[in-house]
């Protein structure tokens, strides 16, 4: 985080005023004012965070058909792009839900059909799937994937701190603090490094006073001293309205030990930690926290 990925993006998009050197974006360069007004209708640009192009009070529906407005097709023309990005991406049962109730992967989504909504020769991806759970990343790429085989003149550019995601991609970029270490692909960036995996790969490229301060995480088995049970879940339940995100939920957590919460985006993981903090008076059920 923090290489300048995202304000490298900000320029080949034109979302950011060169202030030195070129960017040379389909056909011209992006320091010309007029070749960057011209052919910014030919990009599109998710930035980074969940649903940062978004409008969270209107529906899903709206949200798309307002980035329709702006590219100026007409009703009949509108209503079959959205219905085919919608059905697409799996968002046509929910077209009517306001953006802002999306979980983190169909927020991301709905983003992507606003980005595509006008047909775009370059599709520019800011971190797409930071904060998104791993079963929706990969169901994104397998998205970007197909759309990518029904679009094949449509260059897709995307910056990510994921080296799994890196590995599907055709050419990489390696960055720190501002620079390009490397290019290449996947592949050569491995052999160029003698390196097993992607993730040591682009360690090795860093400077070394970065490569010797980085140590693999290594976290010892847990082994308790007492059964002290620091928080306890008892049919612990969070009902809205008629919807139900947390359902009966049990579990004993003992002092010194690092539970985690694994699901998808929506699967009630934050409502939970909230009912045990309190921050959320639980609909029935009880949190116990240190006797």
């Amino acid at each position: 985080d923090g290489v300048g990925k995202s304000s490298l993006l900000s320029l080949i998009s034109g979302a950011r005023v060169i202030e030195q050197g070129n960017v040379m974006v389909l056909g011209g360069d992006m320091r010309d004012p007029r070749h960057r007004r011209d052919v910014c209708p030919r990009i599109a640009w998710m930035p980074q965070g969940l649903g940062k192009n978004l409008y969270h009070t209107l529906s899903v529906y709206e949200n798309v058909d307002f980035f329709a407005r702006l590219f100026g097709h007409d009703k009949a023309e509108r209503e079959v792009r959205i219905n085919e990005l919608l059905t697409s991406t799996g968002l046509a049962p929910f077209r009517d839900r306001p953006a802002g109730k999306l979980s983190g992967g169909m927020k991301q989504k709905l983003g992507l059909c606003c980005a595509l909504i006008h047909d775009p020769e370059l599709l520019i991806l800011d971190e797409p799937t930071t904060g998104v759970d791993p079963l929706s990343r990969a169901q994104f790429w397998d998205l970007i994937d197909s759309i990518r085989q029904r679009q094949s003149n449509m260059s897709v550019l995307v910056a990510t701190a994921y080296m799994e995601e890196a590995e599907r991609f055709d050419w990489l970029v390696a960055m720190n603090a501002g620079e390009v270490l490397a290019t290449g692909s996947a592949e050569e960036l491995r052999q160029q490094t003698q390196s097993a995996t992607l993730e040591e790969a682009f360690i090795n490229l860093l400077p070394q006073a970065q490569r010797q301060a980085h140590q693999a995480v290594v976290i010892p088995p847990y082994q308790p001293e007492n059964a002290e049970i620091a928080i306890e879940a008892r049919d612990l339940t969070m009902r809205f309205g008629s919807f139900v995100a947390v359902d009966h939920v049990n579990f004993r957590i003992p002092r010194g030990e690092i539970f985690g919460f694994l699901g998808s985006n929506g699967c009630g993981k934050s409502t939970t930690m909230k009912m045990l903090t309190g921050l959320l008076p639980a609909s029935e059920g009880e949190a116990w926290l240190f006797g």
